[in-house]
């Protein structure tokens, strides 16, 4: 795996994380749970903007999930919290989309090959960023 595709995961996982941050949210009732939401909503953001800053240098755009990704994380979204929209089951949701960022970026690390350092810190980051997230949604459980 080379810079610029790496750099393309960390702004695709970024840009899921922090659209499924949106989607929960809007949601919460929660003060506590809603404050630690939008503390990892600008961790997110962060990221994203840095990866795509760093994609734009190399002469490429980012390319964020696509939209049937986008549609089909929303109505899963939707679905689960209709059923159940308490602090506990949204914190598990949160928990499980971090779960599958941190195996995907992980996996990702593995698999670069490129030199650039400023990737692959920011791969770490991100990275790090997902495991303090899943830590910090376990007191919601």
């Amino acid at each position: 795996m080379e810079d610029l595709d790496l750099l393309q995961e960390i702004y695709k996982n970024a840009e899921m994380g922090r659209d499924g941050i949106l989607q929960i949210i809007e949601k919460t009732e929660d003060e506590h749970f809603h404050r630690a939401l939008e503390t990892q909503l600008r961790e997110y953001e962060r990221v994203v903007d840095k990866a795509g800053k760093m994609i734009n240098q190399k002469g490429e755009k980012p390319e964020g999930s696509g939209k049937m990704a986008k549609t089909m994380s929303a109505m899963m979204t939707s679905m689960k919290t209709m059923e159940d929209r308490s602090t506990s089951h949204m914190a598990e949701m949160m928990v499980e989309g971090n779960t599958m960022g941190i195996t995907k970026i992980t996996k990702r690390l593995h698999e670069y090959d490129g030199g650039d350092q400023a990737v692959k810190e920011l791969a770490e980051d991100l990275l790090k960023t997902e495991e303090n997230n899943t830590e910090q949604m376990k007191r919601f459980l």
